[in-house]
This record gives structure tokens, C-alpha cells and sequence, in this order.
């Protein structure tokens, strides 16, 4: 891939420039860049990363596949697939199925969470304000029947 390498340059940004463009904060920028999930070039003259228009796109699809819940590990994974010149459309489809099944996981622990910590705000309605014995450190939780 071909990076502009002067500020003249069509479709040459700056940190800055790519984050507002992207939607993102230039923190985020320089964080893909530094994970290797963008490959900025560098202004002889001052050092100062220049970022292609490949580069905003690639920041697009990390936000999206983020918001799939893809994790910055899957994402390099499904870029080095793309590096490899092949379609990662498979790979992606299995790991949002996979990311599916740990959510619906994660719902039901919260569920079951959600149902504890009522039927506890339920009981200690019931229970009168007690000062713990000497082995307790609290009695509204050490008295639950969980």
C-alpha cells in the first residue's frame, strides 16, 4: 500500500484530521497505529504520522465490528486475513456467531444476578438494621440464603 507522505497530498490526514473524519478521538488513532491496526507513514521533515484514506476506512471497520462486539483481537485477526489476500466475510460471520453466544451467556448471568439482588432488597426490607456479631462483617449479606 502506497502512503502519501506530504501534507499536499491528496487523501493525506493528519492524527487529528482521520479521528474527526472517523468519529473518533486522536487517542484512538494513535492507539490503532501503535497496535498496528493502521499503518501510518511518516513526514521526513518532522516525523509526523500522515494517514491514508485506507487508513480512515480500516477505522470505520474497527468501529463497526466493535460495535458487534469483535474484539480488537478479532479484528487484527480478520485484517491479517485480508493482508493474506483472502475474503474474511466466513471468518467474521463465526466469530460474531461466537461473540452472539457469549452474550446471551452474559445476559443470563446478569439475569440471574438481577433476580438475587431483588429478592435480597426484599428481604432486608424485612430484616431490622442489626449490628454484626463479632464473626459477621455484615448480616444483610452474610444472612442471604444464596
Amino acid at each position: 500500500m502506497n502512503y502519501p507522505t506530504t501534507t499536499h497530498e491528496r487523501g493525506s490526514l493528519h492524527v487529528a484530521e482521520l479521528a474527526r473524519s472517523a468519529g473518533v478521538t486522536p487517542a484512538t488513532v494513535r492507539y490503532y497505529a501503535r497496535i498496528d491496526l493502521l499503518s501510518p507513514s511518516r513526514e521526513p521533515e518532522n516525523g509526523y504520522r500522515r494517514f491514508s484514506m485506507d487508513d480512515l476506512h480500516r477505522v470505520r471497520f474497527i468501529r463497526r465490528a466493535q460495535g458487534l462486539g469483535l474484539t480488537i483481537g478479532d479484528i487484527k485477526s480478520i485484517f491479517e486475513t485480508v493482508n493474506h489476500g483472502d475474503v474474511p466475510c466466513h471468518q467474521v460471520k463465526e466469530l460474531v456467531e461466537s461473540r452472539l453466544h457469549s452474550v446471551r451467556d452474559r445476559i443470563a448471568e446478569l439475569q440471574a444476578t438481577e433476580e438475587r439482588i431483588t429478592g435480597a432488597m426484599l428481604t432486608w426490607k424485612q430484616m431490622l438494621d442489626e449490628a454484626p456479631t463479632h464473626d459477621e462483617i455484615c448480616p444483610l449479606i452474610e444472612r442471604l440464603d444464596l
